[in-house]
């Protein structure tokens, strides 16, 4: 969810405790604007897809990444070199992947990106809540 080759010759110049607090709360904002965005896209129009039903596309993460790195909000509340610690969709291997296909939610690579580690949480904690509600 994090790399560690963000920190830099800046970086070691900030305090420890003080670093790990900004990124737990960047990390608690940057959970809930994903699950904003996504929720808008995985549930919305054409490209309505079923949350727990596992079609959104690779090129649909992508577009989750980008949307949400961009949040003015997010940006606003969280600094830089806190922000390039997050794995992104373009840092990972994933990019290269076909980005019309379905995602494969069994990936379970060292360093996948937040948003679909978060999106993922979403769509099968979705999938868990409706199965138990008969």
């Amino acid at each position: 969810m994090t790399t560690a080759t963000a920190f830099d010759e800046d970086v070691r110049n900030i305090d420890p405790i003080a670093l790990e607090r900004a990124l737990r709360s960047a990390s608690l904002d940057l959970q809930q604007v994903i699950v904003t965005v996504a929720k808008r896209h995985l549930n919305s129009g054409r490209r309505a897809y079923p949350i727990g039903g596992g079609l959104p596309t690779w090129r649909t993460l992508q577009t989750i990444d980008e949307q949400v790195f961009e949040n003015p909000g997010f940006r606003a509340r969280n600094k830089e070199h806190v922000r390039e610690m997050f794995v992104r969709f373009g840092d990972s291997r994933l990019a290269g992947s076909d980005l019309d296909e379905p995602v494969d939610w069994r990936r379970d690579d060292d360093d996948l990106p937040v948003v679909y580690l978060t999106v993922r949480s979403l769509i099968q904690s979705d999938s868990t809540d409706g199965g138990g509600s008969d």
